[in-house]
């Protein structure tokens, strides 16, 4: 029988998760710097905006994170094929994100020109995803380089935040202070793996960049659907609630992320254990798979429980006000974390069977089920029905994946 390795799991989430995890604390503790300090109305704002260059930042880097490792990792004493592929990733990039720019202005110019400042306020985040060498560093395993230099870019915006007292467009400086310092580190990292690694850029090749607009479209929309489940409802709250709804929807917002980015580091963690059980041994993988929900659903339990007995305790820590509503979404957010944690198993089924346009199948599906719940719950007279979104979104994405892993017949022997 398959054991679940304890410390196999964690050693490789501290190795694997460091940055999602430094990623993490960074939010818990700018959540209650900006709410005390601006009000939960300019950290709905916030939210909004970042949630939204999130997005954005996923489409620029349109999957080359995930499909340019492997390229990397079996040519990384060839420099010529390393400066190729790292050029051709670059302008790949350029070019998407002067696309989106071009259309971003365009409508801006057309429909409002009071969002211009907010699209420059998210310029470094942007650009910074242009430059992320994080599959570089993957592929050539120097993954301790960015991951101590996202801590202290962290750091460095939280200080920033600490320390500076502002009196207008709050949102759009809290937004440079974060995309900032996580450009000019990026920038510099660049440089010096040119330096380092003996790189030079090459000229852009343009069938390079189609092709992979063509190989990666379904790894981008579906990482971008996942991002899209709170993005997009919280443009609905936004359009129809006052801001200081949004505000207090933001907190759930991060919240439900933080814990989406645990499972996720997890998930990484027991990736390469998974993947040699599964070509050897698929009885065996299924036993693991049971043992990993088994685990799955005590932590999510546990997590549950903690939101909800003790949410007016997390408001008043993270806001310093009794806000009832705050209080009562997290203690609807509580059973959303079990949905949330058993489906890590249904992705992975997919990942392990290559299944990639089932997922985009999936996804679509997915997509279609965040529109419409988040319309009906929006278009309701009542202020507190937007806390039902994350129980019903992830609920209905467990349900959709696990009749999608039946349908497509992964866990057949």
């Amino acid at each position: 029988m398959i054991k679940f390795d304890l410390f196999f799991f964690i050693k490789n989430f501290f190795n694997l998760g460091f940055i999602q995890i430094s990623g993490i604390l960074l939010q818990f503790l700018l959540m209650p710097l900006i709410t005390r300090r601006y009000g939960v109305e300019i950290f709905g704002e916030f939210v909004l905006t970042t949630n939204f260059a999130y997005l954005i930042g996923n489409l620029i880097n349109f999957g080359t994170n995930q499909t340019e490792i492997k390229k990397i990792s079996i040519n990384h004493d060839n420099n010529n094929k390393l400066s190729l592929f790292i050029s051709n990733t670059l302008w790949l990039r350029m070019f998407i994100f002067f696309v989106f720019s071009f259309f971003s202005l365009f409508f801006i110019f057309i429909y409002s020109n009071n969002y211009i400042l907010i699209w420059l306020s998210l310029l470094p985040f942007l650009i910074a995803e242009i430059f992320n060498p994080i599959y570089f560093l993957i592929g050539i395993e120097k993954l301790s380089w960015i991951t101590w230099g996202n801590i202290i870019t962290r750091s460095i915006s939280y200080l920033l935040i600490f320390f500076t007292t502002i009196k207008l467009n709050d949102s759009i400086l809290l937004n440079l202070f974060i995309g900032t310092p996580l450009l000019v580190f990026y920038l510099v990292l660049m440089l010096f793996l040119l330096k380092q690694y003996q790189l030079k850029l090459c000229k852009p090749n343009i069938d390079f960049i189609i092709k992979n607009l063509k190989n990666n479209f379904h790894v981008t929309f579906n990482g971008s659907v996942g991002m899209l489940q709170q993005t997009i409802f919280l443009f609905f709250i936004a359009n129809n609630y006052s801001m200081s709804i949004l505000g207090s929807y933001a907190i759930i917002d991060k919240l439900l992320n933080a814990f989406r980015q645990f499972i996720s580091v997890f998930s990484t963690s027991i990736y390469p254990r998974s993947a040699q059980i599964f070509y050897n041994n698929k009885p065996a993988w299924l036993t693991f798979r049971f043992q990993i929900r088994r685990l799955y659903i005590y932590f999510s339990l546990i997590a549950s429980l903690i939101l909800f007995y003790f949410s007016e305790q997390i408001v008043t820590l993270i806001s310093n006000d009794h806000n009832r509503m705050t209080s009562y979404f997290i203690k609807l957010l509580s059973p959303s974390l079990i949905f949330l944690s058993m489906n890590a198993t249904n992705v992975l089924d997919f990942l392990l069977n290559e299944q990639y346009e089932g997922m985009f199948i999936v996804s679509i599906f997915i997509l279609i089920n965040t529109i419409l719940i988040s319309f009906i719950l929006t278009s309701h007279i009542y202020n507190i029905s937007i806390g039902w979104y994350p129980l019903l979104i992830e609920a209905s994405c467990f349900f959709i994946y696990t009749y999608a892993v039946k349908k497509f017949k992964l866990n057949a022997i």
